[in-house]
């Protein structure tokens, strides 16, 4: 689907804007210099949030950024009240403002909240809508209070297999807030493993991660050793446990060393708004999670997955076990 014209131009102005600021070639520069997979690691989200790299890393996936302007354009009405936990750039909640809401935006890293603020003041200063609209504060999402009941939370806090980010804790949270009849952007996610043989950088041991990344032209060839096995299913508008355990047995249909796990996630942003494993190209790109000793399968055979972490921690906080169970 085309995105609209507001959503076309809001877009737009936030390219202009972080191009013209240095924020793309800051981060053109910092692609080179260190592997996401390496900065998830190093950061502590819980604590500090993503880097505001990050956010603006998150604005240059177009198929996810449009797929919640649109989201956002459809459900919001004036004058109601919307929330977003996790401002990043701004660029979810201007479009609510946009919108004649009234936008409360929370954001825990302070240099990412001055991005979002300084954003915001060239649309207020363009025109699109009032400053009264708009209210940005520094905050942990996951222990603030609003003061108003909520007609909608957007809160795009997610990740592949919903590894590193606190949607769980923020919406836990602010779900008591909400009026009964109100909705949550993006709805939903699932996450599916697939048991796979792939190349890995030699120095990742067994339960490490490592992804693919397309800004950073990184690729890692694998073979599907098992199709995709959905494992986990969250409903965002209601409350949700941390801990995501998964005790299966998984067919194999090719023959190989499983020395991988292939987790990806498609996010149901709203009924009829869908982005895929193939659509998103930061933060929704598979995550390889290393198997060590390999396990040898042949095809017919049936594998034992034993997989346990906390939705919201790093991969390498989990356990994940691999038994060959037995041979059709």
């Amino acid at each position: 689907m085309m995105p609209t014209e507001l959503a076309a131009r809001i877009y737009r102005g936030t390219i202009s804007f972080l191009e013209e600021r240095g924020y793309i070639d800051h981060l053109n520069k910092l692609l080179v210099e260190e592997y996401i997979d390496d900065r998830m690691t190093r950061i502590d989200v819980p604590s500090c949030g993503l880097e505001t790299v990050d956010a603006v890393h998150c604005i240059l996936d177009r198929n996810r950024t449009f797929a919640f302007l649109e989201a956002i354009e459809k459900s919001v009405k004036p004058g109601e009240v919307v929330v977003e936990a996790g401002l990043g750039t701004g660029i979810l909640a201007i479009m609510a403002a946009a919108l004649g809401a009234e936008v409360y935006g929370i954001e825990i890293n302070k240099e990412t909240l001055d991005l979002a603020e300084q954003l915001s003041r060239v649309f207020i200063k363009n025109g699109l809508f009032e400053q009264e609209n708009l209210s940005l504060i520094k905050a942990d999402a996951s222990i603030w209070n609003p003061l108003k009941q909520i007609d909608l939370i957007i809160s795009e806090n997610i990740y592949a297999g919903m590894f590193y980010e606190m949607q769980i804790p923020i919406l836990n949270h602010l779900l008591p807030f909400i009026r009964s009849s109100s909705r949550v952007i993006p709805e939903g996610m699932s996450s599916y493993v697939i048991l796979a043989q792939a190349e890995k950088p030699l120095h990742k041991g067994h339960g490490e991660s490592f992804s693919p990344s397309q800004a950073e032209g990184r690729s890692y060839k694998s073979r599907e050793l098992s199709e995709p096995f959905l494992y986990d299913n969250i409903n965002f508008n209601q409350k949700n446990n941390l801990n995501c355990r998964i005790d299966a047995a998984i067919p194999i249909i090719r023959s190989g060393l499983i020395n991988s796990l292939i987790i990806y996630s498609p996010v149901k942003v709203a009924r009829d708004i869908i982005l895929k494993r193939e659509d998103m190209i930061f933060m929704g790109e598979d995550i390889f999670i290393v198997i060590d000793p390999p396990l040898h399968v042949e095809p017919q055979s049936i594998v034992r997955l034993r997989m346990e972490y906390k939705r919201g921690n790093k991969p390498e906080d989990g356990s994940y076990f691999l038994d060959l169970q037995k041979v059709i």
